[in-house]
């Protein structure tokens, strides 16, 4: 024991181990205490206990379901716009958002663009050394028929063979992808999308069967995989794919909104071969050094950077009309609170002319206020799970319940507990136990 006296004097404590451990010994003892009793008047004072516990849910339903709203919003938004790959630049006449330093989308201007052409491909392809691979897209539509069925899809895209390079969800899940010579030829040959798939062949196996696009007919080598509903343009489920030689026998080019993906060879950053892509645009279509450009060259880079903002804009509105919600919540744990210190003011009174110290008395109150509020948060995320199972279900649109919303909200709850509780708290500890217990 002299031993250990002198090492904790060393050390900078000036008590004895036995007197530190006891000491520890009745800390703990007087917290087990607090908790036990801040169980013990939740368990016991039902209504108010269920009053608090609304406030909390309320609060932290609407704050963490807005939250989730958008994530899943921005989720869908991203994985639209990955859907082409990140190294991949798209020319056409279309830019996606306004254009730099402009905060108006000008469409007016953008319609009258002339439309992207196979030559200024071919063009491009010899000025440009640095690309890697490249495709020519066209979009139409036509009614697609099987038997006695029909249904019209979202369009009919026709590319080139390098186009599933430059896409990044063009998965198959049966059939097979075009050969070079499908490509080549024009043949008539489909991938169709999932929901085309059942409403045209119901539960019979496509793959091999023939279908009418308009007026053709077109053999289905392969179906893609689902992918549920898009919140920005179109979906491989709504739409058809074939090669562009046999698109061209359906449609005119030039009305067909074509669009140029270009590839980089990764030698240089995607900015630089951005700029190197917009001055061999230029020199094809002969633009003056003061003349506007009349095309537009997209990257996944730039709108996510565009979403960026937009998202946190979003993200701090819905966070502003949430803690209102939150607020109501907190001032109603709190007025709860007060009125437990009211009630239980002789029992604060014998407890501290019993020996207990301030702090376990604070202890007692602001654990039952951020347990009251932990629980209200449990609940109210329970409900926001309830209610994503139930949209997925209904509107067949993934919506999750993320663990960082699940991390958020019982981190507000728990911090408006503490703050709601500690008041409450404070003044039951400060109590005169010979006023409190006068109060019986």
């Amino acid at each position: 024991m002299t031993v250990c006296k002198y090492i904790f004097i060393f050390v900078g404590c000036k008590e004895e181990p036995f007197f530190m451990f006891k000491k520890l010994r009745y800390t703990l003892f007087q917290l087990y205490e607090s908790i036990a009793f801040a169980f013990e008047s939740v368990t016991v004072n039902k209504m108010r206990t269920f009053l608090s516990l609304l406030g909390i849910t309320i609060g932290i339903f609407a704050i963490i379901s807005v939250y989730t709203a958008i994530d899943t919003l921005e989720r869908y938004v991203r994985n639209n716009i990955e859907a082409i790959s990140k190294s991949a630049l798209q020319i056409g006449k279309w830019p996606w958002g306004p254009e730099q330093g402009e905060s108006e989308y000008k469409w007016w201007k953008f319609m009258n663009r002339p439309e992207i052409t196979e030559v200024e491909l071919e063009e491009l392809l010899e000025l440009t050394p640095n690309i890697k691979e490249s495709a020519v897209e066209i979009s139409f539509n036509r009614t697609l028929k099987h038997g006695n069925n029909s249904y019209r899809p979202d369009a009919v895209i026709g590319a080139t063979e390098d186009y599933r390079s430059v896409r990044a969800n063009t998965e198959i899940i049966s059939g097979r992808y075009f050969t070079p010579f499908e490509f080549e030829k024009g043949v008539n040959s489909a991938i169709i999308g999932s929901t085309i798939a059942e409403e045209l062949f119901q539960r019979v196996d496509p793959i091999g069967r023939e279908i009418k696009i308009g007026n053709r007919k077109a053999e289905v080598i392969g179906v893609f995989k689902k992918e549920g509903q898009s919140m920005i343009g179109a979906s491989w489920d709504n739409q058809v794919f074939i090669p562009l030689n046999f698109a061209k026998q359906m449609t005119t080019f030039r009305w067909s909104s074509p669009q140029i993906y270009v590839v980089g060879d990764g030698n240089i950053p995607i900015a630089e071969f951005k700029d190197i892509i917009k001055a061999n645009m230029r020199q094809i279509r002969r633009l003056s050094p003061t003349s506007e450009d009349n095309f537009a060259v997209n990257d996944v880079g730039t709108v996510t950077k565009q979403l960026d903002s937009i998202f946190d804009v979003i993200k701090l509105a819905g966070g502003i009309i949430g803690i209102f919600s939150i607020l109501v919540g907190g001032f109603g744990v709190a007025n709860i609170m007060f009125v437990s210190v009211r009630e239980r003011t002789a029992q604060i009174g014998i407890q501290k002319a019993l020996g207990a110290r301030s702090y376990t008395i604070l202890a007692q109150f602001t654990f039952e206020a951020v347990l009251l509020s932990v629980v209200g948060g449990i609940v109210g995320l329970f409900l926001i799970w309830i209610m994503t199972l139930i949209v997925s279900s209904v509107l067949n649109f993934e919506v999750l319940l993320t663990f960082k919303n699940i991390a958020i909200g019982l981190g507000i709850s728990s911090v408006v507990g503490a703050v709601s509780g500690i008041f409450p708290a404070w003044a039951a500890a400060t109590m005169d136990p010979v006023r409190a217990m006068s109060r019986t």
